[in-house]
């Protein structure tokens, strides 16, 4: 079994099934609902409790269930009414790791999305100044290119975004920035489709090629540090003398 929590966002906020922490904890869900009722109180002082009704199959066919999803501090507070054992330890943990991914992948999402909607209202003034120029190529075509180009500047499938790493959402919110600059250059040099399309492939790729040597300097002068501490000691020496009085 995955040790990663599946978490769901209603209307933006985190919330996870009593589904899944009855069987983290080892409980019958029926017994999870049933004490979210009998504490309801409990758990409205922390936000509304979300009941949903969803499907099951059962050897007497389809039947349905009652779901309740809840929210970061509800779900603490449930886990607050089981004894403290290593599984409820543990899954307190887990939870904490899991409520965490959640916003740090809410903020970069947030950092990420005004730069990509940036980028491609600068492709609608390009597909619009081709068709003024004569191309039959549908808009969303050049939609889908620069998408491309971008997916394959970091080797990335195809509908994968929401999928990517933090680490490399920042990268790619960065190529966003990059990638507009470039276009609004193109645009303002009234380079043709084409040409415009080429500026923004080749800086694009001079970004990802100078990341990748920084990255592996930074990998070689570790390595060297690490066999060979005097650098970092002496750099360490003047820092503090420099606060000598």
């Amino acid at each position: 079994m995955s040790n990663i929590i599946e978490l769901h966002a209603i209307k933006n906020e985190a919330r996870i099934d009593s589904r899944l922490l009855a069987d983290r904890l080892g409980n019958r869900h029926k017994n999870v609902i049933a004490l979210i009722d009998q504490y309801r109180s409990d758990f409205e002082e922390l936000g509304r409790v979300a009941f949903q009704t969803r499907p099951f199959e059962t050897n007497d066919g389809q039947q349905k269930q009652r779901v309740a999803l809840l929210n970061e501090d509800q779900a603490y507070l449930l886990l607050t009414y089981s004894r403290n054992t290593p599984i409820v330890r543990a899954l307190k943990v887990e939870l904490v790791k899991a409520f965490s991914r959640f916003r740090r992948h809410r903020q970069t999402e947030a950092d990420y999305l005004p730069f990509y909607h940036e980028l491609h209202d600068q492709i609608s003034i390009l597909a619009e100044r081709a068709r003024q120029a004569g191309s039959s190529t549908d808009e969303r075509w050049f939609h889908v290119n620069f998408n491309r180009l971008i997916n394959h500047t970091f080797g990335l499938e195809a509908d994968r975004r929401d999928q990517i790493p933090d680490a490399l959402r920042v990268k790619m919110t960065a190529a966003h920035v990059l990638a507009g600059e470039l276009l609004k250059e193109a645009l303002a040099c009234n380079l043709d489709h084409k040409a415009a399309f080429s500026h923004v492939k080749q800086g694009l790729a001079a970004f990802c090629n100078a990341s990748a040597k920084r990255l592996e300097m930074a990998r070689m002068t570790h390595q060297t540090t690490s066999s060979n501490p005097a650098p970092l000691k002496n750099a360490a020496e003047k820092r503090n003398g420099a606060f000598k009085v």
